[in-house]
């Protein structure tokens, strides 16, 4: 049953390997560098809301809001009316005289109210969609963030109660098992329950293990760029529970 579970798990790297050469080609093979810290975060957890700004799909967004504010202020400019001047000089030939003409245009904004007002009222209306658009976005990513902060901050205190409590709970009754089968006073399949309980304790601690650094690489990698120059003593570290 133990090599079922190793050849379970060996299939789950050989699969996370080809998912990741998706991304990284060839480097998808290259050793594995040394196991990071995850109990560091690389975000700002108090200034979430301003971090997300950051996140590729809304800069997306606070563009085409940028864009949408651009047009309102066209539609604005162009309900007031241009007027020109224009100032030439003429220098003709010998049989005329020089000549100087001012020139002057006043558009006629005929049905304003129809026209240039509607185009505002639009243009305002379309302002309005992209910045609830936005604001709505920031608000669910923020929501999902604080989620997967919460179950990282979760695992790292049942990680914690394994290590302390259980773990050494599990090992002190298989020894406690197998000095009462020396002792003649419990059965060889006591102890195999012992060890094998100790195993799943074990098991189901590297499995809080795993889920917890994989939502630490989530959190850690939300923006790549910080994710990639973090190391070492991050600007925002929490202590271990």
């Amino acid at each position: 049953m133990l090599d079922d579970r190793a050849s379970e798990f060996g299939r789950k790297v050989r699969a996370a390997r080809i998912a990741l050469a998706r991304w990284v080609g060839d480097r998808a093979d290259a050793p594995l560098a040394d196991r990071p810290a995850i109990d560091s975060l690389a975000i700002d957890t108090k200034a979430l809301d301003t971090e997300l700004l950051h996140h590729p799909e809304l800069a997306m967004l606070t563009r085409q809001e940028d864009l949408a504010a651009a047009e309102v202020r066209v539609a604005q400019a162009n309900r007031e009316p241009d007027w020109s001047v224009a100032l030439m000089y003429q220098q003709r030939g010998s049989a005329y005289s020089n000549m100087v003409s001012l020139n002057v245009s006043v558009p006629l904004q005929w049905d304003q109210a129809n026209r240039q007002d509607r185009e505002v009222a639009a243009k305002l209306a379309l302002l309005d969609q992209a910045r609830a658009e936005r604001e709505d976005r920031v608000r669910m990513h923020a929501a999902e963030v604080r989620q997967m902060i919460a179950e990282w901050e979760n695992g790292r205190e049942r990680q914690a109660r394994y290590e302390r409590e259980l773990l050494p709970l599990a090992a002190q009754r298989t020894e406690a098992t197998l000095a009462a089968y020396r002792g003649a006073k419990s059965s060889l399949m006591d102890v195999l329950q012992a060890r094998r309980g100790e195993i799943d304790v074990r098991v189901a601690a590297l499995q809080i293990e795993m889920e917890t650094a994989r939502l630490w690489a989530q959190l850690n990698f939300l923006y790549p760029e910080r994710g990639a120059a973090f190391h070492g003593a991050p600007p925002h570290a929490k202590d271990s529970p």
